[in-house]
């Protein structure tokens, strides 16, 4: 992050003090091979005319003419300052597999697109309704990176894709949209959402009133929306203060990698797996973040016929209101297969907004709430003083459905110091009795974290996580000397493109 975008977000993030070392662990982002090396150059400038002929000298005065002009090989470098659009920034044409089209930020300058002034209609007829669009819109067309631009005041949503292939967002800023900060919907493949930040998405309040309608009470879709996406890289992006989900991957989405990003203050849940419409399947969640949300990751299938392949490994998950990780009965409640859970650190969930004697709607470290499941994996994970429970089940499992699901739990550390008698009864909103497992051959011990108190859950030399065998070492970090919190300090990191 550049000195100027860090200034200007300053304002909406809390500030956290640390003098813990940011390691380069950047590189483990896929390359993304943009070449536009044959194209022209062109600049846009709050102070420029769209008379201009677009040079750096000569700069355009708004980026909907840049949108209309450049085409395949072409960058528009669009200069710091405040752009007021009243209608969404639409890109006329695509680029080639070695001629992208390039919008970005000029290097050093705060680019902020203000989309207050543009009405948004209400909500008729059938999707995709005017709040799933966004203020940079972008349809049926591919080969396109944006890049170091902030869309603040959207009344949908900041950045959305339909119908396109080969849209990659890098390091782009959105705060306050009633939608999503960022969507790639509907029949998109081949995307790349790296290092970019979503503040204060979903915002009710961001709805324009319309007579005849009463005041929003709630918000369409996430944080960063993929809906029906396939082939996709969600990676190191910052996701917080927003009153919906964070990083949604749903409905028919498959091929998907989400790591290593920082989810925190969410209303719901930090990262969320759900299908509709068709199957969704092989979709990777590892290395992320998730803290202060409801749940941490939530696994539904609401409408679809199933969910399969899903790998959620090396996350950590802690002090989030409600369950650390949740296989939900959210909708139709339809089956789910070939679920991996493993090497994740589960610390501290489900003691709700304030601690109270009753349960939380939701809580403990894994909730197996859903009896809809085939193939499900939960090993080599650390779960310590999490509420009520470390890893429960509901009452509704039978006499022998782990065996018959082929539901295996083994090999996790299992810390907790408080005694409860089970069943746990879940009364708000699940009505769920749940029972507690520890699994097979698992280690019933302190995990001996090096300083929770500060967030550092890599384990001290002693750690009895720390096995030699194989895996080595259980939990989300490595007993490694030089402890890398990549989330913390600078982040996200600027890319090079």
């Amino acid at each position: 992050m550049n000195q100027t975008r860090r200034q200007f977000l300053q304002q909406f993030l809390i500030t956290t003090a640390t003098t813990l070392i940011l390691p380069a662990v950047f590189n483990r982002v896929s390359n993304a091979q943009i070449s536009n090396s044959s194209g022209k150059v062109y600049s846009v400038s709050p102070t420029g005319n769209d008379r201009n002929s677009g040079t750096l000298d000569q700069p355009w005065g708004t980026i909907q003419k840049a949108a209309n002009t450049i085409k395949a090989g072409d960058k528009v470098y669009i200069r710091g300052g405040k752009y007021k659009i009243n209608q969404p920034i639409r890109p006329q044409f695509s680029g080639l597999s070695n001629q992208w089209i390039i919008y970005a930020g000029y290097p050093g300058e705060q680019v902020i697109i203000d989309a207050d002034g543009i009405f948004v209609e209400p909500a008729t007829g059938s999707p995709p309704y005017p709040h799933d669009q966004g203020a940079f819109l972008i349809i049926d067309q591919s080969y396109i990176l944006i890049q170091n631009l902030t869309v603040i005041n959207s009344h949908n949503a900041g950045f959305t894709v339909r119908n396109s292939h080969h849209i990659n967002f890098y390091n782009n800023t959105t705060i306050n949209t009633y939608s999503s900060g960022i969507a790639l919907w509907n029949n998109c493949y081949q995307h790349r959402v790296i290092g970019n930040t979503v503040i204060n998405a979903n915002r009710p309040n961001m709805r324009i009133p319309h007579p005849g309608l009463p005041p929003a009470t709630k918000s369409p879709h996430e944080a960063i929306t993929l809906a029906g996406v396939k082939d996709f890289e969600v990676a190191y992006n910052l996701v917080c203060y927003s009153d919906k989900e964070g990083i949604d991957c749903k409905e028919t989405c498959a091929n998907g990698r989400i790591h290593h990003n920082y989810t925190h203050h969410l209303k719901r849940q930090g990262l969320y797996v759900d299908s509709w419409f068709g199957v969704l399947e092989n979709i990777e969640f590892d290395h992320n973040i998730v803290e202060e949300c409801e749940t941490g990751i939530s696994i539904s299938a609401e409408n679809g016929p199933r969910v399969e392949n899903i790998k959620i490994h090396h996350n950590l998950v802690y002090n989030n209101r409600a369950s650390g990780i949740f296989i939900s009965r959210w909708g139709k409640d339809r089956p789910r297969k070939n679920i991996h859970i493993y090497n994740n650190t589960i610390v501290l969930n489900g003691y709700g907004q304030i601690d109270k004697p009753q349960p939380y709607w939701l809580t403990g470290g894994i909730y197996i709430y859903s009896t809809q499941l085939e193939d499900l994996v939960i090993e080599n994970n650390i779960l310590s003083e999490n509420k009520y429970f470390q890893i429960g089940y509901s009452r509704d499992f039978q006499a022998g459905d782990f065996t018959r699901k082929q539901i295996r739990i083994e090999n996790n550390l299992i810390f907790q110091s408080q005694a409860v008698t089970y069943p746990v009864y879940l009364e708000d909103w699940a009505k769920d009795y749940v029972y507690s497992t520890n699994g097979d051959n698992f280690i019933e011990a302190k995990p001996n974290f090096k300083d929770p108190s500060l967030a550092n859950f890599y384990l001290q030399p002693n750690s009895p996580a720390i096995t030699g065998g194989n895996p080595a070492y259980l939990g989300a970090f490595p007993p490694d000397p030089e402890e890398m919190f990549w989330w913390l300090g600078d982040f996200p990191p600027q890319f090079t493109i």
